[in-house]
């Protein structure tokens, strides 16, 4: 019960947020093989979780929640500090943004 529980929260609250910040950050011209490739991505490390939970278990006990917790709090700084807020933007304003923070800087003029 408890699980199916986390699946219905999980599906209805959270999940959908992984696919839109998908399609909102990636550039326009990558997007499709962008997002094939984060899923694949996400697949595979659900699989790591769901094969390497069990082990872990056994050998770490009641740590193995703390450190998944400490997994998601490092995943939660990241978000925080990495991803922009796109809340009322264009999404030619967000990859215009992208660019700035993330893409190539051009390189200064070396003195000959």
């Amino acid at each position: 019960a408890c699980i199916l529980l986390f699946l219905f929260c999980m599906q209805m609250c959270i999940s959908p947020v992984y696919w839109l910040m998908m399609s909102e950050l990636f550039p326009m011209q990558l997007r499709g093989v962008l997002t094939g490739g984060a899923v694949s991505l996400q697949w595979i490390f659900n699989a790591i979780v769901a094969f390497g939970f069990p082990p872990i278990m056994e050998y770490a006990g009641s740590t193995t929640f703390f450190i998944f917790a400490a997994i998601n709090v490092g995943s939660l700084i990241f978000v925080m500090a990495m991803v922009p807020e796109t809340r009322g933007k264009s999404l030619e304003e967000i990859e215009s943004h992208m660019k700035e923070k993330f893409g190539e800087k051009p390189k200064e003029a070396e003195a000959s």
